[in-house]
């Protein structure tokens, strides 16, 4: 961007802060069904219905790799619908999902059923749909932008336990929390109204800019809308940049599932109590917010290869200080800063990473592939988890086992040529593809 990007001109998005609010408040409610929010309403659903919580808690390695089978179906119907329609579609389904099936559950094949579509839903929409978005709305913030879009997972880390909490202390858990079921039917009526796939047909042209910036720097992005990739399931599989593109975001996920989902144990098992372990996830969550930014302003200062680089080794870092923790506490609350800081970066980096090598005409395409197979990795946590467990009696050994992916993960980075398939800055890839 030939703007020199400040503070001030990251967040000059314009109608693009449409899309910004659908995308926080997405995460946020989804979180609310298959994350954060399972802490506090599983509890009070495999009560209610007289299921076993263990039972009800594997539903979400099924309903994660049931997800992985219907991304492909979803990446299919968002090419040829758009993104806005699959955005209000998946949301609406989401919503009576939430409230019909999962707070209603009465057997576990109700339960696992509801978490099989709300993954495929909400993760569908977000990673499918809006991400694609984002990067036909932003081509060149697009770093800033995944970086505002994602708070909204730290925004549950910190606020959805002590909100769905309150909510249960008015009425039964069926309809007190049945707030974010209809919640998420309204923001599918706000996408459907607001969103566009086209910034033009909102009345913007991308990036927030100029007429006249557009048509002197933007011009080659004029047909993108009609543009048909040339890249097939079997092309894609051939490619290596396209498994690259996948496992360096899928080893983060990885990493950071893997740690967040035993962060209280782990910590409590350092020394800290019960309530100072689960007041440190609401600070690292509020952190997190900071961290989701500015990993997405580094990204588009600097470029997504750096930032990518020094997100892994940040986060190397934090695991390690956690590691160091039983010299004492001092070293668990620098992790836990170190580690909230990162939180949201996961979701940053599997967005940006495939986009910066593909480029905005074909990641929509490519990333069908990228993006399921990064959530397979990412399904991992639980079997390294157990196995390290089972293994050892602590997770210290796991943890060790994510800074070496997190330290993988920079040297294929390093090694990863930065737009290597972008038609954009290699025209002749598009001869080839008219040829």
């Amino acid at each position: 961007m030939e703007k020199k990007l400040t503070i001030r001109e990251s967040l000059r998005l314009g109608k693009g802060w449409n899309l910004m609010i659908f995308c926080i408040l997405a995460m946020l409610i989804t979180n609310a069904g298959v994350n954060d929010g399972l802490n506090i309403a599983l509890p009070e659903i495999s009560k209610g219905a007289g299921l076993d919580y263990n039972l009800c808690l594997s539903m979400g390695t099924i309903a994660g790799f049931v997800g992985v089978a219907m991304m492909f179906f979803i990446a299919k119907l968002r090419d040829h619908f758009g993104g806005r329609f699959m955005c209000t579609a998946l949301f609406i389904i989401f919503g009576l999902t939430f409230n019909f099936l999962f707070l209603r559950a009465s057997n576990i094949l109700m339960y696992a059923i509801s978490q099989c579509i709300m993954v495929s839903c909400g993760q569908g929409c977000f990673y499918l749909c809006t991400g694609p978005m984002q990067s036909d709305w932003f081509p060149k913030k697009r770093g800033v932008v995944n970086g505002i879009s994602t708070i909204g997972a730290n925004i549950g880390t910190a606020i959805l336990a002590p909100l769905m909490t309150t909510l249960l202390t008015m009425g039964m858990y069926k309809t007190s929390l049945s707030v974010f079921g209809w919640a998420a039917i309204v923001l599918a009526i706000f996408a459907y109204i607001t969103l566009r796939d086209d910034p033009k047909d909102a009345g913007m042209y991308p990036d927030n800019v100029t007429k006249e910036e557009y048509e002197k720097d933007y011009k080659p992005l004029e047909n993108r809308q009609e543009y048909k990739s040339d890249w097939t399931i079997g092309k894609i599989i051939r490619c290596k940049e396209a498994w690259l593109a996948a496992i360096v975001p899928g080893f983060i996920t990885l990493g950071l599932l893997g740690i967040v989902t035993q962060l209280v144990p782990r910590n409590v098992s350092l020394g800290l109590t019960q309530a100072e372990a689960v007041g440190a996830m609401t600070i690292a969550g509020l952190v997190g917010i900071i961290g989701s930014y500015t990993i997405g302003f580094i990204d588009t200062k600097l470029g997504t290869k750096k930032a990518c680089m020094i997100y892994c080794a940040t986060f190397a870092i934090g695991i390690l200080f956690n590691l160091f923790g039983t010299w004492g506490k001092p070293f668990v609350y620098i992790s836990i800063a170190i580690i909230g800081f990162c939180l949201g970066g996961s979701t940053n980096m599997s967005l940006s990473f495939p986009a910066s090598i593909f480029g905005v005409l074909d990641y929509p395409t490519v990333n069908g592939f990228i993006f399921p197979v990064n959530y397979c990795i990412g399904c991992l946590n639980f079997a390294v988890n157990a196995a390290v467990m089972q293994a050892t009696g602590s997770l210290t050994k796991a943890y060790i086992i994510y800074i070496i992916l997190f330290v993988i993960d920079i040297f294929i980075v390093a090694f990863t040529e930065e737009g290597k398939w972008d038609k954009l800055k290699h025209p002749e890839l598009m001869q080839q593809q008219d040829k």
